[in-house]
């Protein structure tokens, strides 16, 4: 598969696994945009993160600001570390026109990562590319309205009930989704497990992140 491929693929159904032999992927990350973010994606039993855990990791989108997510396994646990993937915003459209309209009014929480981040970013964003979507189901607040939280939960249920694509990436395999529209999550690890992938976030300009 060659960057032009994945570049197309990712565009048009949101997602692509591609093996990373025989792709430069410093350029297919310019192809998209600049990182914003990098980092090591392992189990680490100090950290109170889920994602650094080897428990199952829900269906959901990062940052907002992140437009792609790049994965690079280096190595992949013996048993478990299924990626999970979800076309979140065909589940949204597939929704009723009220039910839509009451979730494009939800606002959930934001990490505060980068120096301009508000603490708060909508579920269904309009930009001049289409509508986007941001969702964690635990990042919601307790300020919904009955009506909102109805629709709310009717989409966690969808997601729940959806028919997820799930595969195990094996070393040198890469998957980038399109973080506005694609839902990720990963099935539950070896308490001891190895497994490291390399997480970039792909985003429309360089930004300055907040010192921790």
């Amino acid at each position: 598969m060659q960057v032009d491929e994945v570049v197309t693929e990712v565009r048009t159904k949101g997602w692509s696994r591609f093996s990373s032999t025989n792709i430069d992927l410093q350029d297919l990350i310019r192809r998209l945009g600049f990182i914003i973010m990098e980092n090591d994606v392992s189990i680490d039993k100090k950290s109170r993160s889920l994602v650094r855990s080897s428990k199952p990791l829900p269906p959901h989108t990062d940052h907002h600001l992140a437009h792609y997510i790049l994965w690079h396994c280096h190595r992949q646990d013996s048993e478990g570390g299924f990626s999970i993937i979800i076309d979140g915003l065909q589940i949204f459209q597939d929704m009723n026109s009220e039910q839509k309209e009451l979730l494009k009014d939800i606002v959930l929480m934001e990490h505060c990562v980068f120096k301009d981040d508000l603490q708060h970013h909508p579920m269904i964003q309009k930009t001049e590319d289409g509508l986007r979507i941001y969702y964690s189901f635990w990042m919601v607040d307790d300020n919904l309205s009955r009506e909102q939280k109805e629709a709310f939960e009717a989409f966690n249920t969808r997601v729940r009930d959806a028919e997820p694509i799930k595969f195990r990436l094996e070393p040198e395999e890469c998957l980038i989704i399109d973080n506005g529209r694609v839902l990720h999550g990963r099935s539950s690890m070896s308490p001891d497990s190895d497994r490291l992938l390399k997480r970039y976030w792909i985003g429309d300009s360089v930004l300055e992140k907040i010192e921790q």
